[in-house]
């Protein structure tokens, strides 16, 4: 869908929201694949096009919020409260899209898609009780393979892919072994 919104010239028209992040600096050392529009085609291209519609525009919004709230501090580039910022910005789009029942859960995804960077797991990995709640909810696989996207379109030095990774081994042992 993104590909053909761009070869046909709507994108623009579609997203606004995500075309404004063309030239939306980030800092370098963790994404050295560009500003946050080229961040977010790469993340698009790390969702299989047969995958749940709620990951595929999680992914496709999850930074949404730079546009308004990057800054240069000084010494780097910020986006202090982009995902609850994106998170809100949801509703309007996926209405506008005609696609409002999936508004509440793309939201959810774009709000929580930075997660995994406070939760500071040790070599132990022993999860609090506020973690484990956090991994029962009912999109937190989705939530997964948002952040999967996300850290594949990251081409740097974090190490927020090993540590989804971690939690999502985490969670398949713990919450998906034995059922079907």
């Amino acid at each position: 869908m993104v590909s053909r919104w761009l070869e046909e010239g709507n994108f623009e028209e579609w997203l606004p929201e995500v075309t404004a992040l063309r030239g939306v600096q980030q800092p370098e050392e963790y994404h050295g694949e560009g500003d946050a529009f080229v961040h977010t085609l790469l993340a698009m291209e790390a969702v299989d096009d047969d995958e749940d519609p709620r990951v595929f525009w999680g992914a496709l919004l999850h930074d949404i919020g730079k546009s308004e709230k990057t800054f240069f501090d000084g010494s780097r580039w910020r986006s202090v409260g982009h995902a609850e910022a994106g998170a809100q910005s949801v509703p309007a789009i996926m209405a506008r899209l005609g696609l409002p029942e999936l508004a509440c859960d793309v939201a959810w995804l774009v709000r929580h898609h930075l997660f995994h960077f406070s939760w500071n797991l040790g070599n132990d990995i022993r999860l609090t009780r506020n973690q484990r709640r956090f991994l029962e909810h009912p999109l937190f696989p989705c939530l997964l393979k948002v952040c999967l996207a996300d850290a594949a379109a990251s081409h740097g030095l974090s190490d927020k892919g090993s540590k989804i990774r971690l939690i999502a081994e985490i969670f398949e042992e713990e919450y998906c072994e034995g059922k079907t």
